[in-house]
């Protein structure tokens, strides 16, 4: 299995830049610096079928321009930075263009469907690619949701790939150094896995006064809104009563009935059967009170 550790691939530049849907900065650099294992992704069915019909993509492609792809795998290497590099899908035999193969599902769709645009990570991805092969145009053919064929043209931009290759040198001598970048919304999971543990210790760090306020004023509206939320959906239900659901103009509610198993843990304990199918779990967890006298 190839070290991915040990450098940074054009599809990841959208996860330093802050873009990526998939990964934060600080997630990819906690693996890039060993101290969290990459997501497993081997029996995701979405990623085999997305190797299946890389094949099939192109060919489409070949089809409706009467061109030849030479799938090229092999390495691109930053002539300064050893440890940034690329492969790409396909070139276009001839030329000094690129084809990225793209799959996604049907719910992707919003994102690909203006004809002026791509994702930001996609065009990252393209443009990355480009200037480390040192090609002028990339094609991103894609097929979204199994039957719909989307293609866009990426012209090569010095001053983007510049501005890239910068931010890459910042984010490596991050990894260099261990220093973390800073953790924004969807890091939870990754700061878990960094600081599993705790110690008796409170740390004093004055300057997070109003973030945390502003997290304790979220957790308030949130409260309220539940609150409301609740409130609202007692008088649907009251009006929807034995039936199955109510019909506006512009909704249509249902309220069925569910049904799904649950563990009868009081039997189990009764059986004596309940610690046999137990295990501990540790976590941490987030507790905020007024300090004393202020």
């Amino acid at each position: 299995m190839e070290n991915r550790t040990s450098f940074l691939g054009a599809s990841e530049v959208s996860a330093v830049v802050g873009i990526n849907p998939f990964m934060t900065p600080l997630k990819l650099w906690a693996i890039k610096t060993g101290q969290v294992q990459p997501d497993n992704l081997d029996d995701v069915e979405a990623v085999e079928w997305g190797s299946r019909l890389e094949r099939v993509v192109s060919a489409k492609f070949m089809d409706k321009h009467g061109v030849k792809l030479i799938a090229r795998k092999s390495r691109y290497i930053h002539p300064i930075h050893e440890w940034l590099s690329c492969e790409l899908d396909n070139i276009v035999a001839g030329t000094d263009e690129l084809v990225e193969i793209k799959t996604v599902n049907a719910w992707a769709w919003k994102a690909w469907e203006n004809p002026d645009q791509l994702p930001a990570y996609v065009i990252t991805q393209v443009m990355m690619q480009l200037g480390l092969s040192k090609r002028k145009v990339g094609w991103v053919a894609c097929l979204c949701g199994g039957q719909k064929y989307i293609e866009k043209k990426i012209v090569f931009d010095q001053e983007f790939y510049d501005n890239l290759v910068d931010q890459c040198v910042t984010f490596w001598r991050m990894v260099e150094s261990k220093t973390p970048p800073a953790a924004i919304a969807g890091d939870s999971g990754t700061l878990l896995a960094l600081y599993p543990k705790s110690n008796e210790d409170l740390a004093l760090v004055e300057d997070m006064n109003t973030a945390i306020a502003r997290r304790q004023e979220i957790a308030g509206q949130i409260g309220a809104l539940k609150l409301e939320l609740d409130e609202v959906e007692v008088k649907i239900k009251a009006v929807i009563g034995d039936n199955l659901g109510i019909k506006t103009s512009q909704y249509q509610v249902t309220w069925k009935e569910q049904v799904r198993a649950v563990v009868d843990v009081d039997a189990m304990k009764l059986d004596g059967v309940y610690e046999g199918y137990t295990k501990e779990s540790r976590t941490r967890v987030l507790r905020i009170s007024l300090n004393k006298g202020k």
